[in-house]
């Protein structure tokens, strides 16, 4: 029976947030200087992480790679990370005294002036806040399905293609078109409709 070689998916998950980033990084910064569209970018940018998604598919399952649970259940992180509560702005520091009114008409305009950019601001932050919150969110749960669901799909294979090449490399080619041609429709598509 072929020995199996355990790899924590925090390693993934913690490579997957490293490289995808400078990845990404490195392209467009060296597209600032050529000038190239963003349409390129995102294509040149794709097809690099697709090489290197096929590449550490084909390696593992060639060594015969299995993930190992080291995230635990992303829903119960969830439930224990505290969500943004309603924010309120500090608004003390404004001058009233653009509100030249004199006496009793004065000052009750300032307060009112206060109060309703006080309350504006703090509606408009917590909205501000519930976004990114959110975003933060899907994107955690993205990269969670990505790292530990996707790879643990891949490497359940890894003890038929463990020592063969053609067929480590047929399975990651497999998995590398399946779970990358949609990135590319996404970026065609919008590269087309915007025509």
């Amino acid at each position: 029976m072929k020995k199996i070689n355990l790899v924590n998916s925090k390693t993934f998950f913690l490579s997957t947030i490293i490289v995808i980033p400078t990845i990404i990084l490195i392209v467009y910064i060296s597209g600032i200087k050529e000038h190239r569209s963003l349409y390129l970018n995102s294509l040149i940018s794709v097809t690099i992480i697709s090489i290197v998604f096929f590449s550490v598919i084909a390696i593992g399952l060639y060594r015969g790679w299995k993930q190992k649970d080291t995230l635990g259940n992303f829903f119960d992180r969830l439930k224990s990370l505290e969500k943004p509560s309603s924010t309120t702005m500090d608004v003390s520091g404004i001058d009233g005294s653009f509100f030249d009114g004199d006496g009793v008409e004065g000052c009750v305009g300032s307060i009112l002036l206060w109060i309703i950019i006080g309350l504006f601001g703090s509606i408009i932050l917590w909205f501000l806040s519930t976004f990114f919150w959110a975003m933060i969110l899907l994107l955690a749960g993205i990269l969670y399905w990505i790292v530990f669901r996707a790879f643990r799909l891949i490497f359940r294979n890894s003890t038929k293609c463990k020592g063969d090449l053609t067929k480590s490399i047929g399975v990651a080619l497999l998995f590398t078109l399946i779970y990358n041609c949609w990135i590319y429709a996404i970026i065609f598509g919008v590269h087309y409709f915007k025509k």
